[in-house]
C-alpha cells in the first residue's frame, strides 16, 4: 500500500505554489497525496504568519493535522518565525521554515521510510540564500502558478515577512521560461507569475534595471511561449506600473487586463507611517497610465484600515480614494497588531471596535463600486464576448473567471475543466455575472 501525505497550505499563492511542488516530488516518489483531514502517515502544514491571525490559525491547522495523521511536519513563513512553538505542539516530529522548502520532499520521504529526525525543531539559517529553486512541470489546477521571486526588500512597519522571507531573490527567467514551457506541453493554458513582491523581479540580478524593467521583459518572453492563452500576474506594488511595465501590458494581448495591487490606505499620513513608498495619488497615476494603455484594465487593491494613527479623516480619504481607482475588489483587512513589527508599538492604537465598523463600511462602499462596475461590464459585453476559464463545470451549468477577473456563473453548457470559451453576458447581480455561450 502506498504511503500517503495530506498538505494544507495557509496563506499567500507563494505557499500554495511550494505546496503544489512538494506534493508533484512525492507523487513522483510514489506517495498518495490525500485530502487534509483524511487519515495520513504524514501530514504537512504550510504556515502564515503575516497577521497575527494567521499565526493563531497555524497554530489552530497544526494541532488538527495529528488528529488524523501519525507524524505532522511544519514549514513555511510561521515555522521560520517561531519554530519552537511550531515544534511544541503534539504529534509534531519535524519543523523547517521557508529556507528548507527545496528539500522538504526528501525529509518527508525519509520520515515515510521510518527516520527520525533529531530535532523537531529544526531552526533554519537566516533565510536569503535560497527560496527560489522549486518548479512546476504539470499543471495542478486551471490556473498554473510560477513562482519567479522570493523575498522583499521593503520595510513596512506592520509587516513582518521580510524577517519571514528574507531579502528579494529572483529565479533566473531562463528557468521561469523552462518551466511555463513545460507547463504549456502538460496542457496549462493560464500561468500565473507570483512571488512574494513579484514587482521587484530582477532587482538583485546583475544587470539590474529599474523597477519593473526585468518583470516587463519576462511577461514579453512568456507571451511568445506556444500554448500559454493567457499570462496572469500576483499581488504588485503600484508603482511598479511605469511607461516600461505598461508598455509590455500593451504589446502582450496574452497578459490579463487585470491587475491586483497591494496599495494598503489611500491616505497620505498612513502611508507614510507604514513606510510605504507612494503617496495616493501616485497609485492613481500609475492607474491611470495602465488604463492608457490597455483602456479594458480592471485593479483590485488590498487594503488595511485601522491602522494606528488613522482618525475618522484619514479613513475618509481611504474611502475616497477607493471611490476615484473604482477597484472591482477590495480585500479588506482591519489592522492586525503584529509583534516585534514598529507599528505594534505605535501611539494612537485605534480601538478594535473602531477598526471593525470601519471595514464594514468600507465593505459597503467596494460593494457599491462593483456594482457599478458589472453593470457597465456587461452592457459592454452583450455582444462583444469575453473569455471564460471555465473552473467547474456541474450538471450543465459552467462557471470561473474572465480575462478582466469577472466571476461567471451559471452559463449554460459543457466545456472542460481549463477550457478558455467565449461567453456574451446577459446580467449581473452585482456579485457575479451571467451569460450564455457565444456561437
Amino acid at each position: 500500500m502506498k504511503a500517503t501525505v495530506s498538505v494544507l497550505t495557509l496563506g499567500c499563492r507563494v505557499n500554495q505554489y511550494e505546496s503544489d511542488s512538494l506534493c508533484a516530488r512525492l507523487r513522483s516518489a510514489g506517495v498518495r497525496i490525500v485530502p487534509f483531514g483524511d487519515p495520513a502517515d504524514v501530514a504537512v502544514v504550510n504556515t502564515c504568519t503575516v497577521t497575527a491571525e494567521s499565526d493563531r490559525k497555524s497554530r489552530q491547522m497544526i494541532r488538527r493535522a495529528a488528529q488524523n495523521a501519525a507524524r505532522v511536519v511544519v514549514t513555511g513563513c510561521f515555522a521560520q518565525v517561531d519554530p519552537e512553538a511550531a515544534a511544541a505542539a503534539d504529534g509534531v516530529v519535524y519543523v523547517c521554515g521557508n529556507e528548507g522548502k527545496a528539500s522538504l520532499a526528501d525529509t518527508v520521504l525519509a520520515i515515510l521510510g521510518g527516520e527520525v529526525p533529531e530535532n523537531a525543531a529544526h531552526v533554519d539559517p537566516p533565510v536569503g540564500r535560497h527560496g527560489v529553486e522549486m518548479t512546476l512541470t504539470a499543471p495542478m489546477r486551471t490556473r498554473s502558478y510560477i513562482k519567479i521571486e522570493d523575498g522583499c526588500n521593503n520595510r513596512c512597519s506592520y509587516c513582518l515577512i521580510r524577517k519571514a522571507r528574507g531579502p528579494v531573490r529572483s529565479k533566473d527567467p531562463a528557468l521561469v521560461l523552462e518551466e511555463a514551457a513545460s507547463l504549456a506541453r502538460a496542457g496549462a493554458k493560464e500561468v500565473i507569475l507570483t512571488g512574494i513582491e513579484a514587482a521587484s523581479y530582477g532587482l538583485d540580478f546583475d544587470d539590474r534595471r529599474p523597477y519593473g524593467h526585468a518583470l516587463a521583459q519576462l511577461i514579453r518572453e512568456v507571451q511568445a511561449i506556444d500554448g500559454i492563452e493567457r499570462i496572469g500576474l500576483g499581488s504588485l506594488e503600484p508603482t511598479v506600473m511605469n511607461e516600461v511595465f505598461c508598455g509590455a501590458a500593451r504589446d502582450c494581448p496574452k497578459l490579463l487586463p487585470h491587475f491586483h495591487l497591494s496599495v494598503q490606505s489611500g491616505s497620505d499620513p498612513v502611508l507614510a507611517a507604514m513606510r510605504r513608498r507612494y503617496r495616493a495619488e501616485v497609485v492613481l497615476a500609475a492607474i491611470r497610465r495602465m488604463k492608457d494603455a490597455r483602456p479594458d484594465a480592471t485593479f483590485s487593491a488590498d487594503v488595511i484600515v485601522g491602522f494606528p494613527g488613522e482618525g475618522e479623516e484619514q479613513y475618509r480619504e481611504t474611502e475616497a480614494f477607493c471611490r476615484a481607482a473604482r477597484f472591482l475588489h477590495l480585500h479588506i483587512f482591519p489592522y492586525s497588531k503584529r509583534e516585534g513589527t514598529e507599528a505594534a508599538a505605535m501611539d494612537h492604537q485605534v480601538p478594535e471596535a473602531v477598526k471593525h465598523d470601519r471595514a464594514a463600511r468600507l465593505e459597503a462602499v467596494g460593494a457599491e463600486i462593483r456594482r457599478e462596475l458589472l453593470a457597465e461590464y456587461t452592457e459592454a459585453h452583450r455582444a462583444s464576448p469575453v473569455m471564460l476559464l471555465v473552473e467547474k463545470c456541474v450538471g450543465g451549468m459552467c462557471s470561473g473567471h474572465s480575462e478582466h477577473f469577472v466571476e461567471l456563473k451559471r452559463i449554460p453548457g459543457k466545456a472542460g475543466i481549463g477550457e478558455i470559451v467565449p461567453v456574451l453576458l446577459d446580467g449581473t447581480d452585482g456579485a457575479v455575472c451571467t451569460g450564455h455561450f457565444m456561437n
